[in-house]
């Protein structure tokens, strides 16, 4: 348990330092531009705020049964937003000077960022999830953990990396027309790409992470090839989307919908055996009576819960069956590691305060 801790422990503070370093460096380096144009970096963060608050809610809520927890969500978002963007800065920079030096000024015009910003930008979004996977071990129980904590880190880059962009949008344009500048950059960079951006890169990325870490007795070789394979997917989305290619008018929509589409596929299967699992385990909790068999038919559906809760006449009586929901649900959950071996001393602990939650009804 002190070694747990410890490990805990480092990894908390390893990630604030990061996140401190990560948001020191983009202060240093857009100081002067968000000195210089205030009103136009006030314009910029009242479009891209609404759109990250959305984001983070959509992000949370596609999660199968029920969102995950606050804390950690936000870390995810704020790891993207400050540690993966400013350290990204200096990677990035350093990466496309040796593409310049070694292959020439067009070469790297060209290239450099699809040779650059894959793997720095994809490695260091996803420490977040791994950073994660130490912090709050019990957060990422599988797949759809992990594609959920990606695209929240993903997001939280995507909203950093959109207000660097109008910034730079407005000294590429002679700062003839500020406010105008970020509009544009707003419009291509959120409307027009952020549907198949950051987001969706690191959820596949942070799928692979999510494999890594679930207990269910696959040999720890495979989970790491299967990490291996979602990161490297990850760093092909990146490629494609920002490769010199499909020039043609429209060529970016299609960059966008291939990268939206991988996400989108990528979820849905690992949604299907989340889902199945859960079905699974509440089935064989009726034996403890926690999961009843007219509770399993309505506990994995946010809908079928609250309609659940309206047949009570009081408020009291429906705060009751939301509490015994919750820690129904808490139950499941801690039960989908089939390998790990403290899930048998959590399941009991929980059906002891489903049971306790029950007796308050």
């Amino acid at each position: 348990m002190t070694g747990a801790l410890s490990v805990r422990s480092f990894s908390l503070w390893v990630g604030l330092a990061a996140c401190v370093f990560g948001a020191v460096s983009l202060g240093l380096n857009y100081f002067d531009a968000v000195r210089v144009f205030p009103a136009a970096t006030l314009l910029a963060a009242g479009l891209l705020v609404p759109t990250l608050v959305f984001g983070y809610a959509l992000a949370r809520r596609v999660r199968p049964v029920r969102p995950p927890p606050g804390p950690p969500s936000v870390a995810c978002v704020v790891w993207g937003m400050t540690a993966a963007t400013g350290c990204a800065v200096i990677a990035n920079t350093g990466l496309g000077a040796i593409w310049a030096r070694t292959r020439g000024v067009q070469f790297a015009d060209d290239w450099s960022a699809a040779l650059t910003a894959p793997w720095n930008e994809e490695t260091l979004k996803l420490c977040g999830v791994v950073m994660l996977t130490f912090v709050a071990a019990r957060a990422v129980r599988g797949p759809v953990d992990g594609w959920v904590y990606g695209a929240l880190v993903g997001l939280g880059f995507q909203a950093t990396e959109n207000l660097m962009y109008a910034l730079n949008n407005i000294l590429l344009q002679g700062a003839t027309s500020p406010g105008g500048s970020v509009v544009g950059s707003f419009v291509v960079r959120v409307l027009l790409t952020g549907w198949g951006s950051h987001w969706a890169m690191t959820a596949v990325a942070g799928t692979g992470i999510g494999f890594l870490v679930a207990r269910n007795g696959t040999p720890l070789a495979r989970r790491i090839g299967i990490a291996v394979v979602f990161w490297a997917l990850a760093m092909a989305m990146h490629w494609q989307f920002n490769a010199p290619i499909l020039g043609f008018p429209g060529g970016i929509v299609v960059k966008v919908a291939v990268n939206l589409v991988v996400a989108l596929l990528v979820f849905r299967a690992v949604r299907r055996g989340y889902r199945a699992r859960l079905r699974e385990v509440a089935q064989e909790e009726a034996a403890y009576d926690t999961v009843r068999p007219s509770e399993a038919r309505t506990l994995l559906g946010r809908r079928s819960r609250v309609r659940a809760r309206r047949i009570a006449r009081t408020p009291t009586v429906r705060a009751r069956i939301a509490d015994v929901q919750e820690r129904q649900l808490d139950l499941l959950e801690a039960r989908l590691p089939t390998a790990d071996p403290d899930t048998p001393e959590i399941a009991a602990e929980l059906r002891a305060e489903v049971a306790a939650a029950r007796a308050r009804l």
